[in-house]
C-alpha cells in the first residue's frame, strides 16, 4: 500500500487502537490522559507526549513533541527510535506511556515494566474508552516475542487497510475526529463539509430565492435567471487551530416551466483552507428545485447535496451525502424593508470512500435544523446612478443524531449590494453584494468578508 494512502495516513495517526478481545470484557473507570511534558500546551495539529520509566535503574524520562503532518506519527512507539533517547534497557524493559492528540482525537499506547505487549485505546477527552460500531471497547493490544517483534507487527497490521485489526482503528479514530476535534475538515465543527453542505441548504445572505425578485417595471424585458459568481475570505480559530479558508461558489438558475417562476438551482461551492498550516480542500455540487406556493411571498425548495473533502497532510478523506427541504417566507412592508424567514430540516450521513476498503468513514448520520431570519432594506443613498440595500441575516443551526464536536453553531450576516441601472432588466437584482459576517460555537470563532456577482 502506498505511504501515502488516506488508510496509510490514518492508520499512523490512529496509531494507538487495533483490535484483539483481551480488554473488550470490560471498560476501565476513565481517567484523564496524563498531560506528559505538558505537551498539552503545545499548539500543533499532531502532539504527542512520552514517559519512560525503568524500576531498574530508577530511570524516569518524559519529552514532548509536536508534528504539523500525521506523516510517520508512529514511529513514537518504535522501541529501537525510543531507544536512540533513552537507551536500549530502558525502551525494551522499562514501562512506556505515550499520550498523542491527533488533531483533536485522543490516544494512549503503552508498554508496561518488563513487558512486550503493546495496549492502544482511542479515548474521550476525559480518558473514557470510546466504543467501536459493534459496542466493543477502542482498546487493543499486540504482543511478540519482543517490543520490536510486537511493534513490527502492529505496524504491518495497521498498514494493510484490509485486515479486520486495521478496520477496527480506522473506525474508532474516525469517529473520535468528528466528537472531539475543533478543526476536523469533514465534520463536527462550523468549518467542515458538514456545516457546508447545511449553510448552502439555505443561504439567507445573499438574497437569491425566487420569491424576493423584485416585480419587472413595465415595459422593461424579464431578464434571464442569472449566474451568481462569489469568493469569500474567512479567519478564524477552533481552539489551538487557526484557520484560513477561500470559498468560492458558482450557482445558476433555471426556469424550467414556462410562465411559472419555480426554479431549478445548479450550485457548485469550493474551498480551500488551511488550518495551522496544513492544506485542505473541499468541493460540493448542490442541486435544488425552489418552487413559489405563494408569488412573491412563500417557497418551497427540496434540494440534494454532494460533497467531499481531502486532505494529505491531516489524513482527511471524506464524504458526505445531505437531503433537505427548505421553506422561505417574505413579510414585506416592514418600514421601508421586507424580512425572510427561513427554516430548513436536511438528513445527512457519511459515505464509504470508492477505490479503497479503509474504513474511514465515521458513519455519522445526523438530521440537521436551520433556522433564521433576514431584514433587507432598499437605502435612499444612490451610488453611480444605482439603487443600494442593506441586507442582515442571522440563522441558527442545530444537529441532532450521531455525536459531533458542536452540534450547533450560530451565524450572522451584513451585507450591503448595488443593484443595476432603472432602465435595464437588471434592476430588480443586486448585481454586486459585499458580505461580513461571522460564526460562533463553543470554542469556534470565525470572521468573513466576500463579494458576489451576478450576470
Amino acid at each position: 500500500m502506498s505511504r501515502y494512502s488516506p488508510a496509510r495516513w490514518l492508520a499512523a495517526g490512529a496509531l494507538v487502537c487495533a483490535s484483539t478481545s483481551a480488554f473488550a470484557q470490560q471498560t476501565p473507570t476513565p481517567t484523564p490522559p496524563p498531560n506528559i511534558a505538558n505537551y498539552q500546551q503545545l499548539r500543533k495539529s499532531f502532539r504527542i507526549g512520552v514517559r519512560v520509566t525503568n524500576q531498574l535503574n530508577n530511570f524516569d524520562q518524559s519529552a514532548r513533541f509536536e508534528q504539523d503532518t500525521i506523516e510517520d506519527i508512529t514511529d513514537f512507539l518504535d522501541p529501537s527510535q525510543i531507544a536512540t533517547v533513552v537507551g536500549l534497557q530502558n525502551a525494551f524493559f522499562g514501562a512506556v506511556q505515550a499520550v498523542f492528540d491527533i488533531r483533536g482525537g485522543t490516544a494512549i499506547g503503552s508498554y508496561a515494566q518488563n513487558s512486550s505487549v503493546l495496549t492502544i485505546s482511542v479515548v474521550s477527552p476525559t480518558g473514557q474508552v470510546l466504543l467501536q460500531e459493534n459496542g466493543t471497547p477502542c482498546t487493543f493490544s499486540f504482543n511478540g516475542a519482543n517490543r520490536q517483534q510486537t511493534f513490527n507487527t502492529f505496524d504491518a497490521l495497521v498498514d494493510d487497510e484490509s485486515t479486520p485489526t486495521s478496520q477496527a482503528i480506522l473506525g474508532c479514530l474516525s469517529r473520535s475526529f468528528a466528537r472531539f476535534s475543533p478543526a476536523d475538515p469533514l465534520a463536527g465543527n462550523p468549518n467542515s463539509l458538514q456545516a457546508s453542505l447545511t449553510r448552502s441548504a439555505l443561504d439567507l445572505a445573499n438574497g437569491d430565492s425566487a420569491i424576493e425578485q423584485d416585480p419587472v417595471p413595465e415595459g422593461v424585458a424579464v431578464p434571464n435567471d442569472p449566474w451568481l459568481i462569489g469568493a469569500t475570505y474567512n479567519t478564524g480559530s477552533a481552539g489551538r487551530f487557526d484557520i484560513d479558508r477561500v470559498d468560492a461558489r458558482i450557482q445558476r438558475s433555471f426556469r424550467i416551466f414556462e410562465g411559472n417562476r419555480a426554479m431549478l438551482k445548479i450550485d457548485l461551492p469550493l474551498n480551500y483552507a488551511r488550518i495551522n498550516g496544513s492544506d485542505t480542500y473541499s468541493a460540493q455540487l448542490g442541486i435544488g428545485l425552489e418552487i413559489p406556493v405563494i408569488d412573491r411571498k412563500w417557497s418551497i425548495e427540496p434540494r440534494i447535496g454532494y460533497g467531499a473533502v481531502y486532505s494529505e497532510d491531516l489524513g482527511s478523506v471524506g464524504h458526505i451525502l445531505q437531503g433537505s427541504i427548505t421553506s422561505r417566507y417574505v413579510i414585506n412592508g416592514v418600514g421601508r424593508g421586507k424580512f425572510v424567514i427561513g427554516n430548513m430540516i436536511g438528513y445527512a450521513q457519511t459515505l464509504d470512500t470508492p477505490g479503497t476498503s479503509a474504513n474511514i468513514n465515521p458513519d455519522l448520520k445526523n438530521w440537521s435544523l436551520r433556522n433564521g431570519i433576514a431584514y433587507d432594506l432598499p437605502l435612499k443613498a444612490r451610488l453611480f446612478s444605482r439603487g443600494s440595500s442593506m441586507r442582515a441575516s442571522y440563522a441558527f443551526t442545530q444537529y441532532l443524531g450521531s455525536d459531533l464536536r458542536n452540534n450547533s453553531f450560530h451565524e450572522a450576516t451584513l451585507s450591503f449590494g448595488l443593484r443595476g441601472r432603472e432602465d435595464s432588466p437588471r434592476a430588480t437584482r443586486d448585481l454586486i453584494r459585499i458580505n461580513l459576517s461571522t460564526i460562533q460555537a463553543r470554542d469556534f470563532s470565525s470572521y468573513t468578508i466576500g463579494v458576489g456577482f451576478r450576470f
